[in-house]
C-alpha cells in the first residue's frame, strides 16, 4: 500500500470512529429524535468527549513508543514496558490508591514512579558487565518490572480488600471509566510534548536499528539520541499508564501492523503506529463500554483481541533491524 493511501485511509477511519463513539453508549442520546436535549449535551461533552480524546493519546502514545522500543531493541516482541515503565507507574499509583489520593494525584504519582523505573533501569545497566549496550538494557528492564511487580504483591497484600484492593485490581487491569477533562488537561502537554520529539527524530531509529557501529558511522551521537528517545517514550507511556492503567498489546501490535501495510522505514512507521494505536485503543475502549451493560477492563478487550490478531501477523513479521549487538 502506498503511504499516502494508508494515512489517508486510516486518517480517515480514525475521524469516522471518532464520531461513532460520540454516538455511542448505553446512554441514548437521540432519545428524543435528532434534537439533542441539554442532558444528551452535558453526556456527549462532559463524559464522552474528554473520554474519546484520552483514548487517542494514549492509543498515540502507545503506539510511538511500541515503534521506537523495537526499533532501538531490534526486536519485533519490544513494547513500551520493555524497560519497566508500566510495572513503575502501576507501584505509583498503587501507593496512591492505598493512601486515598485523589485522582490527579494517582495521575502523578504513577508518571513520577514510571519515569524513575526507568531511570533505575538505565543506572543499573550502565552496572552490568555481561552483554552489549541494547542486552544489558533489556536485562536491567526484566530485573526492574519483576522488582516492581513484587512491590505491587506487597501493596494488594496489605490493601483493604473490601475497598482499596478492589480499587488497585480494577486500576491495575486497565480502564478510561470516570475520564474527566482534568485527564485531558493533565496527559494532553506530556504527550505532546514527548510524541514531538519523537517524531523529529525518527530519521535517526533507521540507523540505530542498523547497530551502533554502523549509526556512529552516519554521524549519530548514539548514547545521547538514545538516552533521548527512551526518556521520550518513557514520559508518553508512563503518562498513558497513569490515566489509563495497564494496557497491553497495542504498543506492540501497532507497529507490526503499520510494517506490513508501509514498509520499514521509521519515518512512516513512526506516524502510522501513531494513527494506528489510536485507531485500536479507540475501538477496544467502545467494545469495553458497550458491549455488556457493566463495563469490561480495558485490558481484559486489549488481550482478546491482540492476543490472536498477533499471533495471525507474526508469521509474517520480519525482523525489525540489522546489525548486531
Amino acid at each position: 500500500m502506498s503511504k499516502t493511501r494508508f494515512f489517508t485511509i486510516t486518517v480517515f477511519l480514525l475521524l469516522l470512529l471518532f464520531t461513532v463513539s460520540l454516538l455511542i453508549g448505553r446512554y441514548n442520546i437521540f432519545s428524543q429524535g435528532l434534537l439533542l436535549t441539554s442532558e444528551s449535551l452535558n453526556v456527549v461533552y462532559g463524559i464522552r468527549l474528554p473520554r474519546i480524546i484520552i483514548a487517542v493519546l494514549v492509543g498515540i502514545s502507545l503506539g510511538v513508543s511500541g515503534a521506537v522500543m523495537q526499533s532501538l531493541f531490534r526486536n519485533p516482541l519490544a513494547g513500551p514496558s520493555i524497560l519497566g515503565v508500566s510495572q513503575g507507574s502501576a507501584v505509583g499509583a498503587a501507593i496512591a490508591i492505598l493512601l486515598g489520593l485523589q485522582y490527579v494525584y494517582i495521575h502523578f504519582l504513577a508518571t513520577i514512579t514510571g519515569l524513575m523505573a526507568v531511570m533505575f533501569t538505565l543506572f543499573l545497566a550502565a552496572s552490568i558487565r555481561y552483554g552489549g549496550s541494547t542486552l544489558r538494557l533489556v536485562l536491567a528492564g526484566i530485573a526492574v518490572s519483576a522488582f516492581a511487580s513484587a512491590i505491587i504483591g506487597l501493596i494488594k497484600y496489605l490493601a483493604d480488600p473490601y475497598d482499596k484492593l478492589p480499587q488497585i485490581v480494577f486500576w491495575l487491569m486497565g480502564s478510561l471509566a470516570g475520564t474527566t477533562w482534568v485527564q485531558v488537561i493533565y496527559a494532553l502537554p506530556l504527550i505532546t510534548t514527548g510524541t514531538v520529539i519523537v517524531v523529529l527524530l525518527r530519521w535517526t531509529l533507521n540507523a540505530l536499528s542498523l547497530g551502533d557501529d554502523e549509526a556512529r558511522a552516519l554521524g549519530v551521537n548514539v548514547k545521547l539520541i538514545r538516552f533521548i528517545l527512551i526518556v521520550s517514550s518513557t514520559l508518553i507511556t508512563a503518562t498513558a499508564t497513569s490515566v489509563a492503567g495497564v494496557v497491553s498489546w497495542i504498543g506492540l501490535l501497532s507497529p507490526h501492523i503499520t510494517r506490513r501495510l508501509i514498509g520499514y522505514d521509521n519515518r512512516w512507521v513512526i506516524p502510522g503506529s501513531a494513527i494506528i494505536g489510536a485507531l485500536l485503543l479507540l475501538l477496544c475502549d467502545d467494545i469495553a463500554r458497550s458491549l455488556i451493560v457493566t463495563e469490561l477492563p480495558l485490558g481484559v478487550v486489549t488481550s482478546f483481541l491482540g492476543a490472536p490478531l498477533f499471533m495471525a501477523i507474526l508469521r509474517y513479521a520480519r525482523p525489525v533491524g540489522g546489525g548486531r549487538e
